[in-house]
């Protein structure tokens, strides 16, 4: 005798690969609308459960209006560089005093003083041109 147990349409299986790597039902592709090389996210509960979902994509935030300013601050910069002020000492401690709380105490990315700031490494190459993206 030969018996067939059929599976609930809701109960999709897929296998492992020796590297551990499995394919995604095509319905399952569909119902999440995922596209190759998309992420996934794994979520465990607390009852052991798996869920399994897209992974939101991550994407920059843009503000018509932050633009705007950007480019009246560049105008009014190159129309009056007479208003220009160079950043002292005094001024840097005051602004990353205004940030911690406390005088000598730094905040991710600022360190308490300008000489310490200066002295970081830049997280990018100031020389690199821009990108065609990141010059627009």
């Amino acid at each position: 005798m030969h018996y067939h147990i059929h599976m609930d349409e809701n109960e999709l299986e897929s296998s492992l690969t020796d590297r551990y790597q499995t394919t995604v039902p095509a319905r399952i592709r569909k119902l999440l609308g995922l596209n190759k090389r998309d992420k996934l996210e794994w979520i465990l509960d607390e009852s052991g459960g798996i869920r399994v979902s897209k992974k939101a994509a991550e994407t920059e935030h843009f503000d018509p209006i932050f633009d705007q300013w950007l480019d009246f601050l560049e105008k009014d910069m190159l129309e009056h560089p007479e208003r220009l002020i160079p950043l002292d000492d005094k001024w840097y401690e005051e602004i990353v005093f205004e940030l911690s709380g406390e005088r000598g105490v730094g905040v991710p990315g600022l360190p308490p003083t300008l000489a310490e700031f200066r002295a970081q490494e830049l997280p990018f190459d100031i020389d690199e041109a821009l990108s065609e993206e990141d010059d627009k």
